[in-house]
């Protein structure tokens, strides 16, 4: 089992490190949609699983990165709206890593209070989309308290040569 782990491993890396020939558009408008995975398929601390959506619009270019977002959680009366400003480490590949300071305001029924999380993306570029799983360590300043949380989801490039 060892064996077959470092055999996928070392094929990961190799993947994100042998395409320096692979280049797409650089700058480009995206819309796309995502999931919070780990409430949808385990639940949360204080909820059984429930859909936790984010809608989004974004803009890259080159290594810059921006997006606005809003992130809905019916089940626990949770939503919130922000920004992420980021750096592409690789742009241009197929598969991308992403870092970005997400700033945003948490919209409770009773306050509304600032937020800051740190993420980091993994995503994988088609020609006309791409996919990604995102891991987020968010400061939730409503109940005062750092929660780590996985998405995943789908965004549609257009604009510019697309």
């Amino acid at each position: 089992m060892k064996k077959y782990i470092v055999f996928w491993l070392l094929l990961l890396a190799t993947q994100i490190s042998a395409q320096s020939w692979i280049n797409s558009e650089e700058t480009y408008f995206y819309a796309g949609t995502g999931l919070d995975v780990r409430n949808a398929v385990f639940g949360g601390t204080v909820n059984p699983s429930a859909y936790d959506g984010i809608f989004s619009l974004g803009y890259r270019n080159e290594h810059f990165s921006f997006e606005a977002y809003y992130e809905t959680f019916q089940a626990i009366n949770y939503a919130s709206s922000g920004f992420n400003v980021g750096y592409v480490y690789r742009p241009g590949k197929k598969l991308i890593p992403v870092t970005d300071l997400s700033i945003s305001i948490i919209q409770r029924p009773w306050k509304s209070f600032p937020s800051l999380a740190i993420n980091n993306r993994l995503e994988f570029h088609f020609s006309r989309f791409f996919i990604y799983a995102r891991g987020e360590s968010r400061w939730r300043t409503d109940y005062d308290f750092f929660q780590i949380s996985v998405y995943g989801g789908i965004n549609f490039k257009f604009g510019f040569e697309y």
